[in-house]
């Protein structure tokens, strides 16, 4: 599983996007770096769970709305992506997909989705996680936020905490900005 954070910072007009470097599935831990953040046309996706969720993306980058400019009109996208990949399965009358996740606006809009695609926005300015290490990573991040006023470097201790402390997160801290133009960067040291 995974830890996958995002904090919009006013003062720098860009999307701090953190993750954990490494997948697991049971007990094992993924050998390479598992990247979680999937940009496209001024959109930022971050996904937890398993599967090849950010390959049907890919896969499927031609059928994006170009212009898209609600986050419904990307959910529908990433339905019809994940259905042509058989990723998800119906649990009591409801399509599930194996996973959640935050979908980021080139404006610094951030919305949580969960595995159903509900979605819910999130603050302006909060800090916000999904994944396995979700709550220990909101507990960090509320707690540290007062004393640790740049959203980057936020970004950058609650995913040490988080690492450090949840044994389904394991893997190199990774933080990624997205910014106004929604390009989302390499992950940077910090």
């Amino acid at each position: 599983m995974t830890v996958i954070t995002a904090i919009y910072d006013a003062s720098e007009q860009v999307t701090w996007l953190g993750s954990n470097g490494r997948a697991t599935i049971g007990s094992y831990v993924g050998p390479s770096v598992d990247h979680k953040w999937y940009a496209i046309d001024g959109w930022a996706i971050g996904i937890s769970g398993t599967g090849p969720k950010l390959e049907a993306l890919e896969a499927h980058q031609k059928d994006f709305p170009k212009h898209a400019t609600r986050p419904f009109e990307v959910l529908t996208f990433m339905k019809d992506a994940y259905g042509a990949f058989d990723i998800g399965e119906m649990e009591e009358g409801l399509k599930r997909y194996c996973g959640n996740g935050l979908l980021i606006h080139k404006s610094g809009a951030i919305w949580d989705f969960d595995n159903s695609f509900c979605l819910t926005p999130v603050t302006e300015g909060g800090f916000w996680a999904r994944g396995s290490g979700m709550d220990l990573a909101l507990g960090a991040g509320l707690a540290l936020k007062e004393f640790i006023p740049s959203p980057k470097a936020l970004t950058k201790r609650v995913l040490e905490i988080v690492i450090a402390n949840d044994v389904d997160s394991p893997g190199e801290i990774l933080v990624q900005s997205f910014d106004a133009r929604g390009v989302l960067s390499d992950p940077i040291e910090v």
